[in-house]
């Protein structure tokens, strides 16, 4: 089931908290809505669920309008941030109250809440009260309740927030397995990137109500539209620099990092992400300020004619505080930002 978003706005009084959406979901995607907290991810999910209504727009589930039909008959699974089990219901029961709200016989209930639940991998605790559970079975009980009526759509309101780490990572992966084994279309929102680039399709990066960029994750990154989208992704953030361009040459105060682009002369705002930087002898020096090991990489902090940049390299390097290396950014590498903030090249 493919979802169509048209001129979709949510207004509150002058607030708009979605300001004219345009979306298109193939069918079988998962689709991660990410940004901050307040830029509309979360109403933009309720009205697609139903829970809040749109002041303009349209909303289609396939060919058939849905923007103003009942939560009930959108045919949509819902799973809330919050889990919202009932606490005094086994697990099967959670499971099977949807079908048993419709009508469906006991024993059909509870014969599909365990093929539901052996989806899942929770099957083995049908028995068990929530409160018995971790956060992540807690979860997977959420998402085989919301499964089992068999929805065309499913929708997820911040999934693993209440997930520790390391139970993040491994639950979001099983978010993807089961999502990929029903093949259905999934919208969920994040407004951690890295939950959203692991296992998407693609993503909707928002800010103030607005799509900023819609694209699959690896584009996303290496091709950001905007100063905005280029700093939400990635872990450390990309460097932020001013530099002057003069002659085809970017300039960082007096460390030359390109030669030869065709860009007007002026000053501008580079974007550098720190992988971005490779080990070269005979190219520019920089001072390390500081050095951090994370995980097999060494996160280093260097001085750039007196700015404060950040660059990855691989932990195997003898480097220490105080020390002098050579650096240079990779070939279409630099992110140039207009003064409107979008990116005008890459070189």
């Amino acid at each position: 089931m493919n979802i169509r978003i048209e001129n979709l706005t949510k207004a509150y009084g002058d607030f708009k908290a979605v300001d004219n959406m345009n979306l298109m979901v193939e069918d079988g995607q998962l689709v991660g809505l990410l940004g901050p907290s307040g830029c509309g991810k979360s109403t933009t999910l309720f009205m697609l669920a139903g829970l809040t209504e749109a002041t303009t727009g349209r909303i289609f589930f396939g060919d058939k309008e849905v923007t103003r039909v009942a939560p009930e008959d959108r045919g949509i699974g819902l799973v809330f941030q919050n889990y919202a089990l009932y606490p005094h219901m086994t697990v099967e029961d959670n499971i099977m109250f949807p079908l048993i709200n419709r009508k469906v016989r006991k024993d059909a209930a509870r014969q599909q809440a365990y093929e539901m639940a052996k989806l899942v991998q929770i099957d083995t605790l049908l028995k068990r009260k929530p409160s018995e559970l971790s956060g992540g079975q807690q979860q997977r009980v959420a998402i085989a309740r919301a499964l089992v009526k068999k929805p065309k759509v499913l929708l997820l309101d911040e999934p693993l927030s209440n997930l520790d780490a390391k139970l993040r990572v491994e639950t979001r992966e099983e978010i993807r397995r089961i999502q990929q084994e029903v093949g259905i279309t999934t919208i969920f929102v994040t407004h951690d990137q890295e939950e959203a680039m692991s296992i998407s399709d693609q993503i909707a990066v928002m800010k103030s109500g607005v799509v900023q960029q819609f694209d699959v994750p690896q584009s996303m990154y290496l091709n950001p539209c905007n100063r905005f989208v280029a700093t939400f992704l990635g872990t450390p953030e990309i460097n932020i620099i001013d530099v002057e361009v003069l002659g085809g040459t970017i300039k960082c105060g007096d460390v030359v990092l390109r030669t030869g682009v065709d860009v007007k002369n002026g000053t501008y705002k580079a974007g550098i992400r720190p992988e971005s930087f490779t080990h070269r002898e005979d190219d520019h020096k920089y001072k390390v300020n500081s050095v951090r090991m994370i995980g097999r990489d060494l996160l280093l902090h260097l001085d750039m004619a007196g700015r404060d940049v950040r660059a990855i390299t691989h932990s195997g390097q003898s480097i220490t505080t105080g020390d002098t290396v050579e650096f240079s950014v990779r070939e279409s590498s630099i992110l140039l930002f207009g003064s409107d903030d979008k990116v005008i090249g890459k070189f």
